[in-house]
């Protein structure tokens, strides 16, 4: 429904924002108020689309409208209160910025044609200014969002990359970063090792004590594991109670050394008390692995899972390297 704007309606219309401070009364803007429309929207009525262009200035007098970003979004993007209007932006490149707006209650507008809005600018500043200042606070307001969106999208590519409970990077991480060092290392001719590390006895400890004591055992050895590695070097949790240290630039002597210092934080670690009672020391089992040329990951992996489990075979709680690697010193 369609009605003209009115003389007596100017009260109304000297409260809108776009309005603020401007003479409606003169001649010129009384005429050219004379030519724009109320109308009434009812509830999911669309008034801007992607799929139309806009030739149109809407500023809302009643009721609510709701702005949907995208197709499949289920909460609006922003809504839109009395006082404030849409379409200010595609009345400058005619191009929609959002998938549709719509009312989601029943609304009333003013629909102001875009040569007539042209046709008020031109003959007032403080309508030019007011809708400047409309216009920026859309930006700034659309910027706010933006930046909320990106933390947390940073947020969530944490959350992606990080094991929750023992705040060590997890499989996904280490399968893209620990590969980039592989090939990094075959590159530049450096050499580089690999340290796969087991909890001990993890499903006895589990049995004995409950998986909350082993919620605090992986805590304790995350913590004891990552504490005496050096800057650049990766560690993250592998999956359950298992571990994996890549060491860059490190030849399969000095892996062992650091997987002996690792192997001795652990015994240290204390895994804490719970239901007030104090929780026994934890031992791990490591197997250390260097880089052979054309070796992929998964190739480390594989060795040095296979000396990992050689020294749970004899006895655990100590390092073994894989096979043929022993001697080597680079």
């Amino acid at each position: 429904m369609e009605t003209l704007v009115k003389k007596h309606d100017i009260l109304l219309l000297s409260r809108l924002q776009l309005f603020r401070n401007v003479d409606l009364l003169s001649p010129a803007l009384h005429d050219l108020l004379g030519s724009c429309i109320y109308r009434k929207l009812a509830v999911d009525e669309v008034v801007l689309s992607t799929r139309e262009e806009n030739h149109y200035l809407y500023v809302l007098l009643k009721g609510r409208l709701v702005i949907q970003l995208t197709p499949h979004d289920d909460i609006p993007f922003a809504t839109v209160e009395p006082g404030e209007c849409v379409g200010e932006m595609s009345i400058i490149d005619s191009r929609i910025p959002y998938e549709k707006i719509s009312a989601s209650e029943e609304t009333t507008v003013l629909v102001i044609e875009r040569e007539i809005l042209w046709r008020m600018i031109s003959v007032s500043h403080e309508i030019s200014r007011n809708l400047l200042y409309i216009m920026s606070e859309r930006v700034r307001y659309s910027n706010i969002v933006i930046a909320d969106s990106l933390e947390m999208q940073r947020k969530y590519q944490r959350y992606a990359m990080t094991d929750a409970l023992t705040g060590l990077h997890n499989r996904g991480w280490l399968d893209d970063a620990f590969d980039r060092e592989v090939k990094r290392s075959e590159r530049d001719q450096l050499p580089l090792s690999l340290i796969m590390i087991d909890v001990d006895n993890f499903k006895k400890y589990n049995d004995d004590y409950g998986h909350l004591a082993g919620d605090h055992v992986l805590t304790a050895a995350a913590r004891s594991i990552r504490s005496p590695l050096r800057p650049n070097d990766l560690v993250a949790r592998f999956g359950g109670e298992e571990f994996a240290v890549l060491l860059p630039e490190t030849n399969v002597v000095n892996a062992k050394f650091i997987a002996e210092r690792l192997r001795e934080s652990v015994s240290k670690a204390d895994p804490g008390i719970l239901d007030e009672k104090q929780l026994p020391k934890i031992t791990i089992s490591l197997g250390v692995a260097a880089r052979k040329p054309k070796d992929t990951l998964d190739m480390m992996i594989a060795a040095a899972d296979v000396a990992m489990y050689h020294a749970k075979r004899k006895g655990r709680n100590r390092v073994e390297v894989a096979a043929g690697e022993s001697a080597k010193t680079k």
